[in-house]
């Protein structure tokens, strides 16, 4: 078993991987509308690689109507201005890299509430790829983005932005996990290109 720890995920549970927003239990917890009280652990998938690479429109259809019921302002050039799409983190393959992140524990039943929230992603199997435990009785997931929501520089660059409020709690998050945490999630992800990094205001549509 190469020295490795067995879980055995509870009947009705799955296992499920946060390596952005989703390393922040006051995300996930909001997410499930209730206090998470299953054990957290800090792992390493084997690998894979964070990017900012998944863009998503704000005016997309096809997610749900609160989401896009905003006029979509950023703070550049001393002035509110329009943006299309907002970036955020996705992962990628590289067999190089060990990607630091938080393994949870849901019900299938919840594991549906993510689904719809991660809209754009798609669920992959990693309970094969956890360094540091074989799992038995369930798998593990982590999300991953669909080939139609990743970035293009050629189409995407100039009406993109990272909102600095999504980099802020992603950064936060592993800041308040100590300098080592840290310092994997930055040798663990490709670096952003702080040109597209802008504060966000939303104003609803018409006003």
């Amino acid at each position: 078993m190469n020295g490795k720890s067995t879980i055995t995920i509870q009947d009705g549970k799955v296992g499920m991987i946060g390596y952005g927003m989703l390393s922040s239990l006051e995300s996930i917890e909001e997410i499930l509308g209730r206090k998470y009280q299953d054990t957290i652990y800090c792992i390493h998938l084997k690998g894979l690689q964070r990017a900012w690479n998944f863009v998503a429109p704000n005016n997309d259809p096809n997610f749900p109507a609160e989401y896009i019921k905003y006029e979509s302002l950023c703070l550049k050039n001393n002035g509110a201005i329009p943006y299309e799409n907002s970036i955020f983190l996705n992962i990628i393959e590289n067999k190089d890299i060990r990607l630091n992140c938080i393994l949870y524990f849901v019900t299938h039943e919840e594991l549906v509430l993510f689904d719809e929230f991660e809209f754009g992603y798609k669920r992959m199997d990693v309970t094969d790829r956890v360094e540091e435990y074989h799992f038995e009785n369930g798998k593990v997931y982590a999300y991953k983005a669909l080939p139609a929501y990743e970035y293009d520089v050629i189409y995407d660059e100039d009406k993109s932005i990272i909102e600095k409020s999504y980099l802020d709690l992603v950064l936060a998050f592993y800041d308040n996990m100590g300098n080592e945490h840290r310092l994997e999630f930055e040798q663990s992800t490709i670096p952003h290109d702080p040109r597209l990094v802008a504060p966000v205001i939303h104003n609803k549509a018409g006003e």
